[in-house]
């Protein structure tokens, strides 16, 4: 008898194939296999973890288990024959868990950002209005000299040109 989520190689079986049956990756089979150094070795009648094995906790559903997984309920029930959607997991029962080999070989999608957020919204560094770029405007004479003029964009002086700590200025111009 074979204990739940292992399996005992059939000959001509190797983790690629174990892994394609279990619509895995070969990868994963072989991080749940430390004693596989090489996994082009691995023969017929060796016995492999098939999956992690996960104790549930109370409170735990196949939802929160593939959610915290990154798998899905549909994956936990196909390598898990003896539980059912239905049934209530009991504290301590034993699921095995083979994440999703796409959740392993990317990183998670960013949110998008908007250039139309509101300004209150948006972070602004502390010493933004520091920042000469923001409170000059510069423009060219007739013989194309740069010459600063104060941006009337930023009203507010720069808390270094009047001798407070770095951030916003309580004077205006």
């Amino acid at each position: 008898v074979v204990a739940k989520c292992r399996k005992c190689l059939s000959p001509g079986e190797n983790l690629d194939t174990i892994a394609t049956s279990l619509s895995s990756d070969w990868r994963l089979l072989w991080s749940a296999n430390p004693s596989i150094l090489n996994p082009s070795s691995v023969s017929g009648g060796r016995l492999i973890k098939t999956s992690l094995t996960y104790s549930v906790a109370q409170g735990d559903s196949l939802a929160t288990i593939a959610m915290r997984f990154g798998t899905t309920v549909r994956a936990l029930l196909a390598i898990n024959p003896d539980l059912a959607l239905e049934a209530s997991l009991g504290t301590g029962t034993v699921v095995c868990v083979l994440p999703m080999p796409t959740s392993l070989d990317g990183c998670p999608t960013l949110a998008k950002s908007s250039t139309w957020e509101k300004m209150e919204e948006q972070y602004i560094a502390p010493d933004y209005y520091d920042n000469p770029f923001n409170w000059e405007e510069i423009t060219y004479d007739a013989q194309g000299m740069p010459v600063k003029t104060r941006n009337p964009d930023y009203p507010q002086l720069p808390a270094s040109a009047i001798g407070e700590e770095p951030g916003y200025s309580t004077r205006v111009a």
